[in-house]
């Protein structure tokens, strides 16, 4: 039964895959002629801003001394504001709005650092949890069992709804911290297969780093992620100026 309920919702997802892609391949080629460089610019920001946090990670793994996940979490809550202004200048440039990336960082740290270092910490402490769980079930039982894994995808799906909406909602939407983190938490479902779409388009191309690691650095300074993060909320757009754009309710 829960094969063929998968394979039936495997067909829908590929019909609407086939039905959207060209419209979100024709506005992502449009964005990308006009606005490169403010995507590359607000990308090495965003980027930059991760690397000491990227190198105590490293720190971490080679020796698992807990002080590096301690100094490593720190910094990427310090870099949250960043993130928050690269998803300011994506969102906008989707939604054809005044896109000036120097103002959008600007006002994410003198505006949204609050929320930001807020949902950076929450991110940061429940994807740390996620990995140091699944490291333990290998190192304990040897491998990861069906049902393991698929409850370590299911929680790393959320995660990263919650990381790529959460920034959104912070960025765009003067709201209540609560409200906003209410709202990433209720767009992963409510959004339905956009929100599947974007979010396994993000990974996808964040993979693409971390699958050819030997040109990671040139792939990710030529504004990879912020063309990610573009991408995701090209897919996403409909939902979000229908819920957050026109007035309707929440």
């Amino acid at each position: 039964m829960f094969i063929v309920l998968a394979s039936f919702r495997f067909k829908i997802f590929k019909c609407f895959v086939f039905n959207h892609l060209p419209e979100i391949k024709i506005k992502q080629i449009q964005i990308l002629q006009k606005h490169y460089l403010k995507l590359f610019g607000a990308n090495a920001i965003a980027v930059l801003s991760l690397l000491p946090c990227a190198y105590f990670i490293y720190l971490l793994i080679q020796t698992g001394d807990v002080v590096f996940w301690v100094v490593g979490l720190a910094l990427f809550v310090l870099a949250s504001p960043c993130q928050t202004g690269l998803h300011s200048v994506c969102v906008r440039l989707v939604h054809r709005m005044p896109v000036w990336v120097k103002d959008e960082f600007i006002n994410a740290w003198k505006q949204e650092w609050k929320p930001s270092m807020l949902l950076g910490l929450i991110l940061g402490v429940l994807w740390s949890v996620l990995a140091y769980g699944a490291y333990m079930v290998i190192k304990v039982d040897g491998g990861m069992s069906v049902g393991y894994l698929l409850m370590m995808l299911l929680a790393a799906y959320f995660l990263t709804g919650l990381t790529l909406f959460g920034y959104q909602q912070i960025a765009m939407l003067d709201l209540p911290f609560g409200t906003q983190l209410k709202n990433a938490a209720l767009l992963i479902f409510a959004g339905k297969l956009r929100a599947f779409f974007a979010i396994a388009v993000w990974v996808g191309m964040l993979l693409v780093p971390v699958i050819y690691y030997g040109l990671a650095a040139y792939i990710l300074l030529a504004g990879w992620v912020a063309i990610g993060v573009m991408t995701a909320n090209v897919i996403f757009a409909p939902v979000f100026s229908r819920l957050f754009l026109t007035g309707e309710p929440e």
